[in-house]
């Protein structure tokens, strides 16, 4: 099984487009674990918007339907996105996920550095 940081999204800038996805990648459900427990990290630099970190149990996850929300960050109810930040936060997340993916939601400036999964 892997043991060290998978990236959801590598350094990206804002481009215009309020809504991207990053790439996929193996949760720990994929490899039949025991564990249910995976951090995600997420590094931002005056990143004004949500992340949307999805997960989907299905074996090979091809349509949107595949996928739901598993965690929004900023997780603070109190933020709504439209307040640029810049942060280093991590949290954990439960759930026998096969695949996990990171996506924008109302992205209207600042930068991505890393949203990463460990497990």
């Amino acid at each position: 099984m892997k043991t060290d940081s998978l990236v959801l999204f590598s350094e990206t800038e804002y481009s215009g487009t309020a809504v991207v996805s990053g790439d996929r990648q193996k949760g720990v459900g994929y490899y039949n674990s025991s564990s249910s427990t995976q951090s995600i990290r997420f590094q931002t630099n005056d990143y004004a918007g949500t992340i949307v970190i999805q997960a989907s149990l299905n074996s090979d996850p091809t349509e949107d339907s595949d996928w739901f929300d598993a965690y929004t960050f900023p997780g603070d109810s109190a933020v709504d996105g439209s307040t640029a930040i810049t942060t280093d936060y991590s949290i954990t997340l439960t759930g026998n996920f096969a695949w996990i993916r990171a996506t924008t939601n109302a992205w209207t400036g600042g930068t991505i550095d890393a949203v990463t999964l460990s497990y």
